[in-house]
C-alpha cells in the first residue's frame, strides 16, 4: 500500500525549503509553544534517575489523574484500569484503535472536512468514504447525510470533535443524533477530541462519552500536545469501554510495547500542577481569531466563524487558483496554509492558524489584501465567491 505524506508535515518541509523571496515568512503557529514549567521538568528529572515496572496501559498514576479530571471537569466518569490506555499521542492512538477494530473491507464514515485520517483508515485495511457538511450551516454535520451513507460495508463513524479544520462544534442534540445512527446500523464511533480546552463559542465541548446512554461502542481518541502544549513529549490516551479497550490495548502492545516512563511521569505532572502558565494562552485566542478574520474580511475573503481550534478554514476563490497552486501562491507571500483537499474538503479553501503573535496576524491580514487586489487585476481571475 502506497501512502502519501501527512499534509501537515510535508508544506512545513516545503515552506522550510522554498527559495527566499522578497518577503519574509509570517510565523503561523497552532498550539502554544512553551517550555516546560519548572514543576514538569523537576518531575521528569525525578523519573530519569528510577526504575519503573513495565506497565503496557501505561502508568497507573496517570490514568488515575486523567480519569479525576475528566469527572471533575467534564462529568465522565472512567475506569483508569479498564477503559484507558495510555499511547505516544492521539495520532498514535487513533491508528492502533482503528486497526484493532475494522477489518480489510470496511467502510468508515467521516463527516468531511475533516483531519487526516485517511492514512490511518487505510492501513487498518479500511476505506473513509467522506460525507460533505453544510458549509453555509457552519460545516455542521448533517445526520440525515451521514444516515443515507451508510451502507453494508459500513463499519464504523469517525468524527473530530471540536473539528480541525473548521473550528465547528456538536451540540449535545446533534451529537446525541450522530450516536443515534450510529447504534441503529451497529457502529463503532471514533472521535478524536483533541481540542477540548480550545472552545471559544457556540454550545460548548460535548465529550461523546457523556452520550453513552445513546450507544456504548465508542472509542475517544485524546492528546496532551494541544491542551498542555506537550507537543513534544508525544502522549495521549485512548478511553473506550473495557469490551473495545481490550482488543485496542493488544494492538498497541504488538505496535509500541509501552510508552516512555519519563514522559508519562512529566503528563502526570503537567496535568495535576498548576495551569496558570498555560490559561494564559488560552485566554488570548479568541482575540487571535477574530484579529485574523478581521483581516481576511478586509481581504475579500470569506470563512465560516470557528467556534474552537487555532485555524480558520478560509475561502479563497477570489483568488483564482486551488489545491497546490493555491498553497504555492500563499508560499511565494511568506503564508504557508494547506489547501482544503487536504482534510477532503474543497481546494479553493485553506486552513490558516491564528496561535501566532497579534502583529504576525495582522500583517497576514494585509499581505493577502494586497494580494486579493493584484490578483483582480487578472483578466478572467474573478471567481465566484460563496456567502459563508
Amino acid at each position: 500500500m502506497k501512502l502519501e505524506r501527512l499534509p501537515a508535515l510535508e508544506l512545513a518541509d516545503r515552506a522550510r525549503t522554498a527559495t527566499p523571496g522578497r518577503v519574509a515568512a509570517v510565523a503561523f503557529r497552532g498550539v502554544p509553544m512553551l517550555p516546560m514549567p519548572e514543576h514538569v521538568v523537576e518531575a521528569a528529572r525525578a523519573a530519569a534517575g528510577e526504575v519503573f515496572p513495565r506497565r503496557s496501559r501505561g502508568s497507573a498514576e496517570l490514568r488515575r489523574a486523567i480519569a479525576s479530571r475528566l469527572e471533575a471537569v467534564h462529568g465522565v466518569v472512567v475506569d483508569p484500569e479498564n477503559e484507558l490506555l495510555i499511547t505516544h499521542g492521539a495520532q498514535h492512538g487513533m491508528s492502533v484503535a482503528l486497526r484493532a477494530l475494522l477489518s480489510p473491507g470496511d467502510e468508515v464514515l467521516v463527516p468531511a472536512p475533516s483531519y487526516f485520517f485517511d492514512g490511518m483508515i487505510r492501513m487498518a485495511g479500511a476505506r473513509p468514504v467522506y460525507v460533505p457538511s453544510d458549509e453555509d450551516a457552519g460545516w455542521d454535520h448533517v445526520p440525515e447525510a451521514v444516515a443515507a451513507a451508510v451502507t453494508p460495508a459500513t463499519r464504523a463513524l469517525l468524527i473530530c470533535n471540536p473539528n480541525n479544520p473548521t473550528g465547528w462544534v456538536p451540540s449535545h442534540e446533534t451529537l446525541g443524533r450522530l450516536l443515534d445512527i450510529a447504534a441503529r446500523s451497529g457502529l463503532t464511533v471514533f472521535s478524536d477530541e483533541c481540542y477540548e480546552r480550545y472552545v471559544w463559542d457556540g454550545p460548548g465541548y460535548v465529550p461523546q462519552m457523556l452520550l453513552r446512554d445513546h450507544h456504548r461502542d465508542l472509542v475517544t481518541v485524546t492528546s496532551l500536545s494541544k491542551n498542555f502544549a506537550f507537543t513534544g513529549w508525544r502522549v495521549g490516551y485512548v478511553n473506550a469501554p473495557a469490551h473495545l479497550l481490550e482488543p485496542i490495548h493488544r494492538a498497541f502492545e504488538w505496535d509500541a510495547i509501552n510508552v516512555g516512563d519519563v514522559a508519562q511521569a512529566a503528563a502526570h505532572a503537567v496535568m495535576t500542577g498548576p495551569q496558570h502558565w498555560i490559561e494564559r494562552e488560552f485566554a488570548t485566542m479568541r482575540a487571535r481569531r477574530d484579529i485574523l478574520r478581521d483581516g481576511l474580511r478586509s481581504a475579500g475573503l470569506e470563512s465560516v466563524r470557528p467556534d474552537a481550534g487555532v485555524f480558520v478554514f478560509v475561502d479563497c476563490t477570489p483568488l483564482g487558483v486551488r489545491g497546490r497552486r493555491l498553497e504555492q501562491l500563499l508560499l511565494d507571500h511568506g503564508l504557508s496554509a494547506l489547501a482544503g483537499d487536504a482534510f477532503a474538503g474543497p481546494d479553493t479553501h485553506v486552513r490558516m492558524l491564528y496561535g501566532g503573535s497579534a502583529a504576525d496576524l495582522e500583517e497576514v491580514g494585509r499581505r493577502l489584501a494586497a494580494l486579493t487586489a493584484r490578483r483582480a487585476d487578472i483578466p478572467g481571475n474573478r471567481g465566484s465567491r460563496r456567502h459563508c
